[in-house]
């Protein structure tokens, strides 16, 4: 492999998004970068592939249309593209957050001994074709790391797309718990139910104004917010009108609003989720959650401690468990409390970013150039941390073994 950098520069790590929209991932993204970029340590970079609104601010941006959705297909055109700007940048480790950058960054690296991280972000949620699962399988095993946010999600990379249990690991979700918190003041004001979210058919927006319609049905006074946007959005707008259901559209301002509502409504599908960062939004902001039974719920949400967790069979389920919150402030205030503390000790972006940092060091400090068995700057740390340098020389053997079996 080759050092990637000169002597006198800091190793870089290029993390790979989409697009700059301001979906949960791609900010998530922005918070991991930022966090982990020490100059003159580890430098790192946010590049985002496609063009569209930049509700997320990225480093680099190839600027490439997509005529659809981004997941649809697959266009050699923006490969090339990013395998040119990453041969310029140079960077010794490639971070794919999503299955989306994931299937550019493969070609884009093959052949050029940097090191590849997939970040899963969520259960597959492509079509279920032995030949698509066959694809995913080949691409998951272009990445010396693979790192899910969840549970499931890393137990489907291994059991489904046989990624080998030492190279699958779990980094949950976190949020920075001082942009994330409860109101200093709490207002005399009307209980608000709030859901945030993309508005697609995998969130199910519909199902929130569904209870919000339910439950004034059966005398209940609240006010009901809605935010995001997506493909959903105007479909929603007569129905939510309808139920008395406000359509804030896409927001920057989402810890305010967090901190102005009483309980967050979780509506997704599980399929496609892996630890939904919202669900910790919440519970820093001192929310209530009442949400389906997702991927990653039962990491963040302690049912009936944080938290409901309801059947996802029907509507139903859903109006009951926020109809009881409703009917009972305490409790519902309690839930709140417990859920601040709850996520501020396990999913705080502080923690996430350290163990993102750990992974990272051995990926960077195994760039080993010919003149040395390591980057310069990574020689200092190895010096310091005996066990760090033993797993950078294994995991280099590992890496020499799998690359040349994949190869043979």
């Amino acid at each position: 492999m080759n050092a990637h950098l000169e002597t006198n520069e800091s190793p870089l790590v290029v993390h790979l998004i989409p697009s700059a929209l301001g979906r949960g991932a791609q900010r998530a993204a922005r918070m991991l970068v930022d966090r982990l970029d020490e100059s003159g340590v580890i430098r790192h970079r946010l590049l985002s592939l496609f063009a569209g609104p930049h509700e997320v601010e990225v480093d680099l941006n190839l600027g490439h249309n997509a005529p659809g959705h981004t997941a649809e297909g697959f266009d050699l055109r923006v490969a090339r593209a990013l395998r040119t700007e990453l041969n310029r940048l140079k960077p010794a480790v490639v971070v794919a957050h999503g299955g989306d950058p994931m299937k550019y960054a493969v070609p884009a690296t093959i052949g050029t001994g940097r090191s590849l991280v997939y970040c899963v972000i969520g259960t597959y949620a492509g079509p279920p074709s032995p030949l698509h699962e066959w694809a995913w399988r080949r691409i998951m095993s272009r990445a010396d790391l693979v790192v899910a946010v969840g549970d499931e999600v890393r137990d489907e990379c291994t059991r489904r797309f046989g990624v080998a249990a030492h190279r699958a690991i779990v980094i949950p979700n976190g949020r920075d718990p001082s942009v994330f918190h409860p109101p200093s003041v709490v207002a005399d004001a009307w209980t608000t139910l709030i859901f945030v979210g993309a508005l697609t058919a995998q969130k199910q927006p519909d199902r929130f104004v569904e209870v919000v319609r339910r439950l004034r049905a059966e005398g209940h006074s609240f006010r009901a917010v809605l935010v995001g946007d997506g493909p959903l959005s105007r479909p929603l707008a007569a129905m939510a009108a309808d139920s008395g259901v406000e359509l804030l559209g896409a927001r920057s301002d989402v810890p305010e609003l967090l901190r102005q509502a009483d309980v967050l409504v979780f509506t997704s599908r599980p399929t496609g989720e892996g630890m939904p960062g919202v669900l910790i939004e919440a519970g820093l902001s001192g929310l209530a959650v009442v949400s389906t039974p997702v991927p990653g719920a039962e990491a963040v949400l302690d049912h009936g401690h944080t938290g409901l967790i309801v059947d996802d069979g029907g509507v139903g389920a859903l109006v009951q468990a926020v109809g009881q919150l409703l009917d009972d402030p305490e409790r519902r205030i309690a839930m709140g409390s417990a859920a601040r503390h709850r996520c501020e000790t396990e999913f705080t972006l502080d923690l996430m970013a350290q163990r993102w940092r750990a992974a990272l060091e051995l990926l960077v400090c195994a760039q080993g150039g010919s003149g040395g068995w390591a980057i310069p700057p990574c020689r200092p740390l190895l010096a310091r941390r005996p066990a760090l340098a033993r797993s950078v020389s294994a995991f280099r053997r590992a890496v020499r073994a799998r690359r040349g079996s994949s190869h043979s």
